[in-house]
């Protein structure tokens, strides 16, 4: 199968089953350098534009668009597809598969059989960098297709969700079989400049999207599951519902436990951080122990405890930077543990241990000189708290420090969650507003809580700081970037005044600021 460009430029010979993700700028979105580097992942290239012949005939269970369609076992299909984010971005997707996708899509299930879809190809290189400034996602690959519904048949049960939900899975899976890699987008950015940029009715809603290409890399690996007793029930609901509540107090620890473990080793998804968190976490990491960029430990270094990092994604930078220390991550359970040890450079050896409150007595005494606890408190319910700092001053060596980070309650950060409230943004655990990524409930602390908490351990303050008067640009462009332009300028605004408020009054930072800082010795 031959496919060749508009202006006659020919696209080569394409396999099936190759190698293995107008509009003005808007002022919250990426800036122009994000959006060439994404585009430039995805290739600049038109994709699936006519070829030299004619469309074949729509697809049926005996013959396919694509000559010579491979065939493949359903239960293969079912149990080998793999959501894929790394495209070869030299192969162009051929329009006969792009075709055959579409054939799948429109003998999915709908809602009454009203089939009141559409299906939009992108592959226009102007039109992915329009919608590339509302998600970066949409520039994954050359091609997506965006599923639409008729709102006046959508108010009832979901019916635009289910629809367009068994028509992605449709392609999904037809892409698999022919050799392709797919990525559902649910992140589009607001839904009504998408339509705009589209020139979709207003009568119709975008649901979701699917970014299509060829696999650079195909995962094989299958994705952790939730144990098949807790999710599955016969005639009456009999389990424990993981809750939805950004509140600690609504969560268990053994919850807490395996909503990180569900998450965290399901894939990469929520292994990213922020830059201007990186850098806060970096520099605290200075305050308690000096750079050794190139020290390797062995039995008689230094050993330093780094709690509760979850994906361990500030466990890796930190080791790095102090690599004359021994590291052990100490976590809620063995498999994130180890998931997070891994982050370590492989010249430091990083050990794992486990937090249980039922047997504190298990784990070591006085052993640890370091010790790194960035805003986990948070996470936890209010006795657990107690518990971890308790463990936590039992396994700090005499002459130790330990530095907790935690996000005051009295700070900018209670106006920015009841912001977030206001406008309407995504609710619930996995949405709350806190730093990135956290994975569970999250809740700010007061500074008189914390102080109580850690002398209640036994700890003695030795210096308290507070940094992140008031949001960085970087962090407010990201906080807004899904906002209207006037209501980002707002709160942009609001920031920078705030920012400059604080600068201005003497010590105010040591009572506003939203990142507080504790060292703390053995008392």
């Amino acid at each position: 199968m031959t496919v060749s460009s508009d202006d006659g430029d020919h696209l080569g010979q394409i396999p099936l089953g190759g190698d293995e993700e107008t509009s003005p700028p808007r002022s919250s979105g990426p800036s122009d350098e994000e959006i060439r580097a994404a585009a430039a992942i995805a290739g600049d290239y038109r994709a699936s534009v006519p070829g030299t012949e004619p469309d074949r005939s729509p697809a049926g269970k005996d013959e396919g668009r694509v000559a010579d369609r491979p065939s493949m076992d359903f239960w293969e299909v079912l149990y080998e597809r793999r959501t894929t984010r790394r495209f070869d971005k030299s192969r162009s997707v051929p329009r006969d598969v792009v075709l055959e996708l579409l054939d799948a899509a429109v003998f999915s299930p709908t809602s009454c059989n009203l089939q009141m879809w559409d299906f939009l190809v992108v592959d226009d290189p102007d039109l992915r960098e329009q919608l590339g400034r509302l998600s970066l996602q949409v520039l994954s690959t050359p091609l997506t297709i965006f599923v639409t519904y008729g709102k006046e048949y959508s108010e009832e049960g979901y019916a635009n969700v289910q629809s367009a939900a068994a028509a992605m899975m449709n392609m999904s899976n037809a892409a698999h079989v022919l050799g392709m890699g797919t990525f559902w987008i649910n992140q589009l950015g607001p839904r009504d400049e998408v339509g705009r940029i589209l020139g979709i009715p207003s009568d119709r809603e975008v649901i979701c999207a699917l970014a299509v290409g060829w696999p650079e890399v195909y995962p094989t690996k299958a994705p952790r599951r939730r144990p098949f007793d807790h999710v599955v029930h016969w005639n009456r609901y009999g389990g424990v519902a993981i809750p939805t509540s950004p509140s600690p107090q609504d969560w268990s620890l053994d919850q807490i436990r395996e909503y990180q473990q569900a998450r965290v080793l399901n894939g990469n998804r929520y292994n990213k951080t922020r830059p201007w968190e990186m850098a806060d976490n970096l520099a605290a990491g200075e305050r308690l122990s000096a750079l050794d960029e190139n020290g390797v430990p062995d039995e008689g270094s230094p050993r330093w405890l780094d709690v509760l990092p979850v994906t361990g994604l500030f466990t890796g930078p930190l080791a790095r930077q102090h690599r004359g220390h021994r590291w052990t991550v100490l976590e809620l359970s063995e498999d994130v543990a180890a998931f997070a040890a891994k982050r370590c450079p492989t010249q430091v050896m990083c050990d794992t241990l486990v937090f249980d409150p039922q047997s504190v007595d298990a784990l070591p005494e006085e052993v640890f000189d370091r010790m790194t606890l960035f805003h986990r408190l948070e996470s936890l319910p209010e006795q657990t708290r107690s518990h971890l700092l308790g463990a936590l001053h039992r396994m700090l060596a005499p002459e130790g420090r330990f530095l907790l980070k935690y996000t005051s309650r009295r700070s900018f950060h209670a106006v920015a969650a009841w912001l977030h409230r206001r406008r309407g943004g995504p609710g619930g655990v996995e949405y709350v507003l806190s730093p990135d990524p956290n994975l569970g409930p999250f809740e700010a602390l007061s500074p008189s809580e914390v102080k109580a908490l850690v002398e209640e351990a036994g700890f003695t303050v030795e210096r308290s700081f507070g940094d992140a008067r008031g949001p960085s640009r970087e962090e407010m462009e990201f906080r807004t970037r899904n906002m209207s332009r006037w209501k980002s300028g707002i709160v942009r605004i609001g920031s920078a005044l705030w920012g400059v408020l604080l600068c201005c009054i003497p010590g105010a930072s040591r009572y506003w600021a939203r990142d507080r800082a504790l060292l703390l010795r053995r008392g």
